[in-house]
């Protein structure tokens, strides 16, 4: 989960889920990107838009923690 904290899914990739991680990592570019093509707060205001799109990345690194959780519990009990 520590991997994911800095970079979205990366903890899954440690646990062998693949396709999880390359998920929540394009995810989360795709979300970043726009925030900064949209307004980052480096001006004055930050427009609706930008502000959806890093709140719509907040979104993707905390259910991507939760997922990793999840996918390391379910390893450790095999199933």
């Amino acid at each position: 989960m520590i991997l994911s904290f800095f970079i979205p899914g990366l903890g899954l990739a440690y646990d062998g889920v693949v396709k999880k991680f390359l998920g929540y990592f394009i995810l989360g570019l795709i979300f970043i990107g726009l925030w900064f093509y949209f307004g980052m707060p480096l001006d004055a205001e930050i427009s609706n838009t930008g502000f959806c799109c890093y709140l719509a990345y907040i979104i993707v690194w905390i259910f991507g923690l939760y997922d990793t959780l999840r996918t390391t519990i379910d390893i450790n009990r095999g199933e």
